[in-house]
Formats: structure tokens, C-alpha cells, sequence
């Protein structure tokens, strides 16, 4: 019985094994917000003495609400969330991804990081997630085979979309014809002429080679500016010390630099390139024109006086 509690006491005075940091990227390997995001770690790391993070799968995000869901209990400790999952906690992150209400990222971090941001950020808070960061989300832009001179010229369009009803209503109102296929369906369904068009964000574009079967890139015409938060569990954030929360609040606000300037230099590179292959970049429609199109799909965010506000302010400014 003696060696029992010996063996007790022994067992008592060993270091304890740090717990998984488990974590999320809605991004697959190499791209921006994953690299972004692994630079965070590493200063999470050497800040907690965290062991090397365990990622779950990116589709562990598609059920939103679970998936909030498990950050709050603290089951995923850090992560990248979409604009959508954002929007889930805070309405006016549903105005800000609204097509065609902003003009750039430019105009959207500009937002993010005054007075809409910070309560977007306290939303968060209450919630049980704890913001750390905005992330680049990506422009998304139409790209089509032949070139449309004009919204008009949409009519009947059969344009690639993923599962998402926001892009769906979207490409309704502009008079083209949405089709919802697998990413990795988009070059074969171009060769086939099953589509006509495609839309997504300008290193998707040039990363899969879509711009060889659709050369024709409407880079003014972003119709969603998207955006992603860097976010870290409540619960696990109340275990950490002040010093360690300090340097995490520093490592999230570099991260984020990190991120967007990635997204700079890539988009910038993917940019020369795609001229260089013959890629144009054109407008189909001015501001105008575009906003009275999706004028239905903001309806409903006209009834509430907070939301109906803010869209009043985004369209002004985009006019």
C-alpha cells in the first residue's frame, strides 16, 4: 500500500502534458489565412507553451451553428471564421457581404477597424469567442468565356456558383442563369460549354487555370468583398494569464497585417501574370446600375433601422 502512494506522489510531481491546441482554417494549405493563421500558433506556442496544434477539418465549419458551438465550449481553441459565422452573432456583418455594397478591401478594413468593428468584436465577446484579428476574405468577381459589354449582357448566362443562396440570388438579379457545381467541376464544365462563366476571387482564378477557358476578369465589378476573423475560445482564454493575453492581443494584431499584406503581394503577382496570358480585365456595369439590380436581396436588411442605416450609408459612399 505504501508503494501505491509513493507511485501516487511520483505520478503527482511530473509536469502535466499541455492539452491539444485544437484549431481551424476554413482555407486549405498555402493560402493567405492559412499561413497567417500558422504564424499565429507559432506565437500561441511560444507564448503557453501549447503543444503543435491539432486542425480539424475544414468542413467541420459547414454546420455554423455546431461549429460556433464548439469554439464556445472551448473544444476548438483557435480559429479563422468566416464573414457568415461572423454574421450568424452580428447582423451587420450580413449587410457588409451584401453584393455589390462594397467597392473594396480597402473600404471594408476601413470599416472593420472603426467604430462597426469594434462592436462587431464585442458581439463576439459575449458570445464566447474572444476577436483577436480581421482577416482578408477575398474579392469575389465574375469571369466569363466571352466578354459581357454590359449588365444586359448577363442575360441568360449560365454562370458557376458553390452551394450558396446569397451568390444564387445574386446572379438571378443580374438576369444569368446560376448553376451550382463542385469547384473542381469548373475547367470541365467550361470545356464542355456546360457554363459560360464562373465567379470567385482572383488567385482562385489563377491558381486552378480557370483563366484559360475564361479570359475575360470583371475586376471592378467586385460583388462581395469578403472578410474572416481571427478568433480564440473565451474559455480557454480566461485560463490564460495578463502577460500571455497581452502578447496574444499583439500576435493577432500582426497576424492580420501578415495576412493582408500576403494577400497584397499575391494578388499583385497572380495580377502580371494573368495579363501577361492575355486575361482582361474589364467592367460589365457602373455602381448604379448594379444596385438597382440587387435592390430585392436587400430588402429584407431595410426593415431593421440598425441595418437599414448602415446599408443607406455603404450605397451613398458607393455611388
Amino acid at each position: 500500500m505504501r508503494s501505491f502512494f509513493i507511485a501516487l506522489a511520483l505520478l503527482a510531481s511530473l509536469p502535466l502534458k499541455a492539452a491539444p491546441l485544437v484549431a481551424y482554417t476554413p482555407q486549405p494549405e498555402g493560402h493567405p489565412t492559412t499561413v497567417a493563421l500558422a504564424s499565429f500558433i507559432e506565437r500561441v506556442q511560444a507564448t503557453t507553451g501549447a503543444e503543435a496544434p491539432k486542425y480539424v477539418p475544414i468542413d467541420d465549419g459547414k454546420d455554423q451553428g455546431k461549429f460556433l458551438e464548439r469554439i464556445r465550449k472551448g473544444d476548438i481553441k483557435v480559429a479563422v471564421i468566416s464573414g457568415s459565422m461572423v454574421g450568424r452573432i452580428d447582423p451587420m456583418a450580413n449587410v457588409m457581404r451584401l453584393p455589390f455594397i462594397l467597392r473594396n478591401t480597402r473600404q471594408m478594413f476601413g470599416l472593420l477597424e472603426g467604430q462597426l468593428g469594434q462592436d462587431m468584436a464585442r458581439k463576439l465577446d459575449a458570445a464566447g469567442l474572444v476577436h483577436l484579428g480581421w482577416y482578408d476574405g477575398g474579392a469575389r468577381a465574375i469571369y466569363s468565356q466571352t466578354k459581357l459589354g454590359s449588365v444586359g449582357a448577363m442575360k441568360d448566362v449560365k454562370i458557376r456558383i458553390p452551394a450558396r443562396k446569397d451568390l444564387s440570388d445574386l446572379i438571378t438579379s443580374l438576369g444569368g442563369t446560376p448553376l451550382q457545381l463542385p469547384y473542381k467541376d469548373v475547367n470541365s464544365s467550361f470545356e464542355s460549354h456546360k457554363i459560360d462563366a464562373a465567379e470567385n476571387d482572383l488567385m482562385s482564378y489563377e491558381s486552378e487555370g480557370h483563366y484559360k477557358r475564361a479570359p475575360y476578369y470583371y475586376v471592378g465589378n467586385n460583388h462581395i468583398v469578403q472578410f474572416e476573423a481571427l478568433v480564440v475560445s473565451k474559455a480557454w482564454w480566461n485560463s490564460l494569464s495578463e502577460p500571455q493575453r497581452v502578447a496574444l492581443l499583439k500576435a493577432g494584431s500582426e497576424s492580420s497585417k501578415f495576412d493582408r499584406d500576403l494577400w497584397t503581394e499575391r494578388l499583385a503577382k497572380a495580377r502580371t501574370r494573368l495579363e501577361k496570358e492575355g486575361v482582361k480585365f474589364l467592367d460589365y456595369g457602373d455602381s448604379s446600375i448594379l444596385l438597382s439590380r440587387v435592390s430585392t436581396i436587400y430588402r429584407p436588411f431595410m426593415n431593421d433601422p440598425a441595418t437599414r442605416d448602415l446599408i443607406v450609408k455603404l450605397m451613398t459612399a458607393r455611388i
